[in-house]
């Protein structure tokens, strides 16, 4: 069970990689459009940054025992304090992120900025537009709103 302990540095090191997937995907953009290559590098500081600020809250907390694994944090009426500043990150996450995709063009810049967000169709990639990007998030945010309430409610199936 000590794997699955620390499997937030798995979680860490895939964040890592899919920023590196990026970085790699983006240079054929750069190459056509330089222009576009500090838009590039924030995504990626971006990804690096924020995409790592739960998972460094699940390892803290495992590391000084608060919590024994990723298990105890499906359970927030517990009032741990790690597993409640876990959710309150995810949650703050999901609201930058909302803000932004919504109200501060993110959708538009990731359109602009091909390659992080890509939609397969018969078998090719395809564009995607704004509308596409700002439907998916609401689709995802809404069903991970549904996921956290199950959460907060203890309607899970696995027991501690």
């Amino acid at each position: 069970m000590t794997l699955f302990n620390h499997i937030w540095i798995s979680f860490i090191i895939v964040t890592i990689f899919n920023a590196l997937v990026l970085k790699f995907r983006s240079q054929k953009y750069i190459k056509e459009k330089p222009e576009l290559e500090p838009g590039y590098d924030k995504l990626v500081k971006g990804i690096l940054f924020y995409g790592n600020i739960p998972w460094i809250i699940v390892g803290i907390g495992n590391l000084f025992q608060y919590t024994n694994s990723l298990i105890d944090y499906l359970y927030i009426k517990t009032l741990n304090p790690f597993v409640i500043i876990f959710h309150i990150s995810i949650l703050i996450l999901w609201s930058l992120a909302f803000y932004w995709i919504y109200f501060n063009n993110g959708a538009e810049f990731l359109v602009k900025h091909p390659g992080l967000v890509r939609v397969k169709g018969g078998g090719f990639f395809t564009e995607v537009s704004p509308k596409m990007i700002q439907i998916f998030f609401g689709l995802i945010l809404f069903s991970n709103l549904i996921v956290f309430s199950f959460l907060l409610y203890q309607l899970n199936v696995i027991q501690p």
